[in-house]
């Protein structure tokens, strides 16, 4: 959603949430399995978001998010049943491109005359500040300097995207304040992939990781000014992940890829007090690429 110009969600998916974190955790996961290993990393992140109407684009957001993390692996039966479980929490500040809320004068003006404050250009900043959690089981291979292992799992991910306020000028010149809102995201999904592994004898190893993932339930709860939450669910869309990591006895720093795909959401009528009338709201198709570094320290 973009800004606007001024003068629940599941209790289920968040109760899986807080099982996957749990997941994560080394000390209930030795109470499910033999741990492989576990690790620690901190990571930054290059995070872009991009919203798209009509096939053009209307606002960018880009800049750095930091955060910390931990991963587990689990043995679940002769090195290959595997559980992976990753727990994650992020944030940070970027700087928002985009426009003010399409907007028409009311009547006795004619029908479709834009209002001066209509799609006005702004810049801003936006807070992220978010949780992910993430768990799969896979199938592992064994090469002969290495190992092969299709995986498929679940993930959740939880953020808030808070729009801050700002100023601009109106069609006419007039300084203009733009008020800003918070949004507060939610998206369970499934992940399918592959990971691989390869030994080149002494210390050191590498990883690969893909897959892609699709998303089984959407929420965005947007609290707009004089409307209060409005619940809009986001489509589905198909996305991809990817990393690459080294381990070089404990230290395993690594590169990585995540998308983020939706398709517009359907509309949704809301009461606003500002314009004393319902109006209708959705979220349209918005991109979020994320690439990354984070440097891992390996626990046995």
């Amino acid at each position: 959603m973009h800004l606007t110009n001024m003068g629940s969600s599941m209790k289920g998916v968040r109760l899986l949430a807080v099982l996957l974190v749990l997941a994560a955790s080394p000390v209930f996961a030795g109470q499910t399995g033999q741990v492989e290993e576990w690790a620690l990393y901190p990571f930054v992140q290059y995070f872009t978001w991009e919203e798209f109407r009509d096939g053009a684009r209307i606002l960018k957001e880009k800049g750095l998010l930091v955060g910390a993390g931990g991963t587990v692996r689990l043995d679940l039966y002769d090195r290959q049943l595997m559980l992976k479980a990753k727990g994650e929490l992020f944030g940070g500040n970027v700087g928002y491109d985009g426009h003010t809320q399409q907007s028409f004068l009311p009547p006795p003006n004619p029908p479709n005359t834009p209002d001066p404050t209509s799609e006005r250009p702004v810049k801003t900043d936006v807070i992220y500040f978010g949780i992910k959690a993430e768990t799969d089981m896979g199938w592992r291979f064994p090469l002969a300097h290495g190992s092969f292992e299709p995986f498929a799992g679940l993930g959740y991910r939880w953020w808030l995207r808070s729009l801050q306020e700002s100023t601009t000028l109106d069609a006419n010149g007039v300084p203009l304040q733009v008020g800003g809102y918070p949004e507060y995201w939610q998206s369970l999904y499934a992940r399918l992939g592959t990971r691989a592994g390869w030994s080149f004898g002494g210390d050191l190893t590498l990883f690969a990781e893909a897959g892609m993932k699709y998303p089984l339930y959407n929420e965005n709860l947007a609290d707009f000014p004089g409307t209060g939450r409005v619940a809009i669910k986001p489509g589905q869309a198909w996305s991809a992940f990817a990393e690459i990591s080294a381990t070089h006895k404990k230290f395993r720093p690594s590169i990585f890829y995540e998308g983020f795909r939706f398709s517009p959401s359907p509309t949704v009528r809301a009461f606003s007090t500002i314009e004393n009338s319902f109006i209708l709201v959705n979220q349209p198709k918005s991109d979020s690429d994320i690439f990354g570094i984070n440097l891992g320290w390996v626990f046995d």
